[in-house]
């Protein structure tokens, strides 16, 4: 019996998150273009005049799909800058990073996602030292609800890759105060959204005289 009412417990939690994740996939879709390109332009502007981005060497991209955040003007500095910059690419119930030197260096892969072409990129063994993580939701804690397929988890699991300052990305309606997660779902450190950079751990993140938050 209290394995039925585990397990019922269990489903009814998945369900939930199949709940939320539709509300916020959707709500996201509903975006217009212009908009979009609006927040992701402030949320890059955000990102461009920080510290902990200014000072980083070797930084985790992702490239957009739809419409989540784009950071493709930070993309862009970073190149600019000849800072280190790698791509996730999924390989079977994998990820792993590949960093590029340019944004041709990317192709469509998994899911319509482009990623690196990994005949001209080289695979990236050393740990960030920032990675910007899309999501569906997060909370105020630094829980992420992704897309359910476990990625980032797995990959920050390894302790060796969790002094990684991990930047959730997400326009502030995908922020609430609390999401149901596990124990092995990875943490953000800091939230980005249009209306700030909120830090949840420190870190070698520096935070401004108001508390916790940078604009």
């Amino acid at each position: 019996m209290h394995n039925m009412r585990k397990e019922h417990g269990q489903e009814r939690k998945r369900q939930d998150k199949r709940t939320i994740r539709s509300f916020y996939k959707n709500k996201r879709a509903a975006m217009p273009d212009l908009l979009v390109g609006e927040l992701s332009q402030q949320i890059s502007q955000i990102v461009l005049a920080s510290e902990w981005y200014q000072s980083a060497a070797l930084v985790f991209f992702y490239y957009p799909l739809g419409k989540e955040v784009s950071l493709l003007p930070v993309i862009c500095d970073a190149l600019r800058q000849n800072k280190r910059a790698a791509f996730p690419k999924v390989v079977g119930e994998r990820m792993e990073f590949y960093e590029i030197t340019s944004l041709a260096q990317l192709k469509e892969g998994c899911f319509h996602v482009m990623e690196p072409d990994t005949q001209i990129t080289r695979l990236v063994c050393e740990q960030p030292d920032v990675c910007f993580v899309p999501g569906i939701a997060f909370d105020q804690k630094g829980g992420r609800l992704g897309y359910g397929k476990g990625y980032y988890d797995r990959y920050f699991a390894h302790a060796d890759r969790r002094q990684a300052t991990l930047a959730g990305c997400a326009y502030a309606f995908q922020i609430v105060d609390e999401l149901d997660t596990q124990a092995w779902d990875v943490r953000m450190d800091l939230l980005l959204s249009e209306n700030g950079a909120d830090v949840i751990e420190r870190k070698n993140i520096k935070r401004d005289v108001s508390g916790n938050r940078f604009r």
